[in-house]
């Protein structure tokens, strides 16, 4: 057998990277086309097929990435999700006002539910046990954390007193989600809920957020 010189190695190499560059770029290719099948359609409604068709390859192409739909159902929200949490996490870096950066927060869930509506976030909820259930945990810490440094923020500005910034921070996300739930007078099979009743949850959120604020606050 020929013994691979230094050249060969690194040769080697740079194929191997320009490789796993090229998978990721069409995975992300793949994402990209499958969220605007599904914002635009839902979820439900894209076949494997019309992804498929949109990119100009085989179906057998997209099972090479994912093994099925709900797979790639699955790394579109984890993808949106990131952006989410880019757009939070950039408000608790950057707090002047620590109140007004908590409601920013409860604007930046709205357009983000708004915009990506379609995408039958809940019923993937219902669906799924252990994968997305996971993630779900990951994001609810991470909005926790992002609410702890806001938090500690307008406690070194003053405008906040707060002995246990976490717990206070925690209750808060906990007690926000459970308005989702808490409420519409009636809940859907897919879990779904109409624009009116999404408008009502957000109020409420928000006047939630109100009480918890004025309850925090520097006297």
């Amino acid at each position: 057998m020929k013994k691979l010189t230094n050249f060969d190695l690194e040769t080697k190499k740079v194929k191997k990277l320009m490789h796993t560059e090229s998978k990721d770029e069409m995975r992300d290719k793949i994402l990209d086309a499958a969220l605007k099948r599904f914002t635009h359609y839902g979820a439900s409604k894209t076949t494997m097929n019309e992804i498929a068709d949109d990119l100009h390859c085989s179906k057998a192409s997209l099972y090479y990435y994912f093994p099925d739909k709900k797979a790639m159902h699955i790394a579109v929200l984890q993808k949106i999700g990131e952006a989410y949490f880019r757009d939070m996490e950039k408000e608790a870096e950057n707090v002047t006002s620590a109140s007004q950066a908590l409601f920013k927060i409860v604007d930046i869930r709205k357009l983000f539910i708004s915009k990506f509506c379609r995408l039958e976030i809940f019923q993937l909820l219902k669906d799924v046990k252990n994968t997305f259930l996971e993630e779900k945990k990951k994001g609810m810490q991470r909005e926790i954390e992002l609410h702890t440094k806001i938090i500690i923020a307008g406690n070194e500005s003053g405008e906040f007193n707060v002995e246990n910034p976490k717990q206070v921070a925690e209750l808060l996300v906990q007690a926000s989600a459970g308005l989702r739930f808490a409420v519409p007078d009636h809940v859907t099979d897919d879990m779904d809920i109409d624009d009116e009743m999404f408008e009502l949850v957000i109020e409420k959120q928000k006047q939630l957020l109100t009480v918890f604020i004025n309850g925090i606050k520097a006297k």
